[in-house]
């Protein structure tokens, strides 16, 4: 309560509200170059309204969803405060905010409801609309992207993991300790239960189930405490429920990890992975997360997701294959570092139409002074015109020993065996060329061994052919510049490096949000030019 005096006489104030005096035009407020302008520039001509269209048109109308759209937009380009809390206090404080949601003050349970019943389900097609159009806009070439993935730490408790060789571990014991059992069930009550490898929580149950409906034919108690003797029927149940419980537990998490080897109890979803915590050097520690790929094109962000893989080689052609989906066709160049160059993505980018332009683990390293002193490396020797391999003491490499196969990412590989027809009798470099265990010596019955895999070798020509023309250092030089300071301006600049969002649906809507935030601080400063 307020008392103002007023020529002697008191007065009480019970009103504690100011009238604000807005001007007529209220762009005045803004400066010319607010984020506001570039984003309505940048949006103008895109339907995002045909996304989020409403199953039914019973029940009241609610809040303009295009506008809530906007709001969610808006914020990740502007502020580093994702929270819906947040958004829901700008909606009701900042001007840019109430223009872009008709002063409609939405709550943060409406946006969860809009994010839940609309974004979710279509956040695919607008992340994928808004970008292409951004990067119409800025002039990007889509037939050059800069592909590369980082980890993202997920919402969830890093103590409750589950790993799934553990779970196989802890369940091979526990069928030993079943097969014991059922042994011992078999010698007592002469049941003709078979003793298998493994066994499945259905059958045990029964086993249990059938040993209660005993008791209760029987009219046994069941006891339990000090002082008190259990029945041979329920020692046997109370094993057997045990067994139930447990691998009906171990069949639960293996289910839920489905190819995955590991999980957490909070976000199953998610995956532990190695990740760089802090400048410590705690590098490699276990943290739940996600696998983030990015595809740059001109500074524009134009197709995004996450994947509950650790490595990058293999989410490639699923990341592919999301963007052929939205847009209909492939990029002719998807430059990418060497955690993506293996034989199957060369495979798999010759089958597209796509140029094997992603470096491979030896591109670099293989031109080092340090890697070309060894002389020893089959890498480093000479072939003659049959392709053979010619050794520092001048001996070729031409008997024909064999193949070697691989399955590597579902692709075949074969390597071709070759040695010396002299099996390396009376060469002098014997003891320093052939490798043996530490500690082993070098007999006279061994001999070295040269595999050639030409599938491999022809394919990493071709990329060297490539990355080696002045296309291929441009190359090189702008997936450092865009991919990688994408990564760095949203995970410093704007401050992101955890979903807060559970589950793999929830966290990719979240994820693809924020890079649109990143797209649109990018044509801002396309924008001001």
């Amino acid at each position: 309560m307020e008392t103002i005096n007023n020529k002697g006489s008191i007065y009480t104030n019970y009103n504690n509200t100011f009238q604000l005096s807005l001007p007529l035009e209220t762009t005045v407020l803004l400066d010319e170059d607010d984020h506001l302008f570039s984003f309505l520039d940048a949006l103008e001509g895109v339907d995002l309204s045909k996304y989020l269209k409403r199953g039914s048109s019973k029940g009241r109308k609610g809040h303009d969803r295009l506008g809530l759209l906007l709001a969610e937009l808006f914020v990740r380009y502007d502020d580093k405060d994702f929270t819906l809390r947040h958004l829901e206090h700008l909606c009701r404080t900042d001007i840019r905010y109430m223009y872009l949601t008709h002063e409609a003050r939405p709550a943060k349970s409406t946006f969860e409801r809009f994010e839940k019943d609309y974004l979710l389900k279509s956040i695919d097609f607008v992340f994928n609309k808004v970008s292409i159009h951004l990067a119409h806009l800025t002039g990007a070439d889509l037939n050059v992207q800069y592909i590369d993935g980082t980890k993202f730490l997920a919402n969830a408790n890093k103590y409750k993991f589950v790993w799934r060789k553990a779970i196989l571990t802890f369940r091979s014991r526990l069928f030993f300790s079943i097969s014991e059992s059922i042994l011992q069930l078999s010698q007592v009550f002469m049941w003709p239960y078979r003793i298998k490898k493994e066994y499945c929580a259905q059958e045990i149950g029964y086993i249990a189930q059938y040993l209660m409906e005993l008791m209760v034919r029987e009219d046994i108690t069941i006891v339990y405490g000090k002082g008190k003797r259990k029945s041979v029927y329920q020692r046997f149940y109370d094993d057997f429920l045990g067994y139930y419980v447990k691998l009906l537990g171990y069949e639960k998490w293996l289910f839920i990890l489905g190819g995955r080897n590991s999980c957490t109890k909070t976000d199953t979803d998610c995956i532990m992975t190695s990740q760089k915590i802090d400048y410590y050097n705690n590098t490699g520690l276990l943290r739940p997360g996600y696998n983030a790929q990015i595809a740059v094109s001109g500074g524009i962000i134009v197709n995004a997701g996450l994947f509950q893989l650790a490595g990058d080689s293999t989410c490639f052609p699923e990341f592919m294959d999301s963007f052929f989906r939205q847009n209909g066709f492939y990029p002719l160049n998807p430059m990418a570092d060497a955690g993506y160059g293996s034989v199957a993505n060369y495979l798999y980018c010759l089958s597209h139409g796509m140029n094997p332009v992603m470096k491979y683990n030896m591109y670099a390293r293989k031109n080092t002074p340090e890697f070309r002193k060894q002389k020893y490396n089959p890498a480093n020797w000479k072939t003659d015109s049959s392709g053979h391999r010619i050794c520092p003491a001048g001996r070729i490499f031409s008997d024909y020993l064999g193949d070697r196969t691989s399955n590597e990412s579902s692709v075949l590989q074969i390597r071709q065996v070759f040695a010396e027809p002299g099996r390396c009798s009376g060469c002098p470099n014997r003891s320093k060329c052939i490798r043996k265990k530490k500690g082993s010596a070098v007999s006279d019955t061994d001999y070295k061994t040269v595999g050639v895999n030409v599938v491999k070798e022809q394919l990493h020509e071709e990329v060297d052919a490539i990355l080696g023309s002045d296309f291929g250092k441009e190359l090189k030089k702008q997936r450092s510049i865009q991919v990688e300071g994408a990564f760095g301006i949203i995970k410093r600049g704007m401050s992101y490096e955890r979903l807060a969002r559970r589950g793999l649906k929830n966290a990719e809507m979240e994820f693809k949000l924020v890079c649109l935030g990143y797209n649109f601080r990018m044509y801002h400063s396309f924008w001001l030019k």
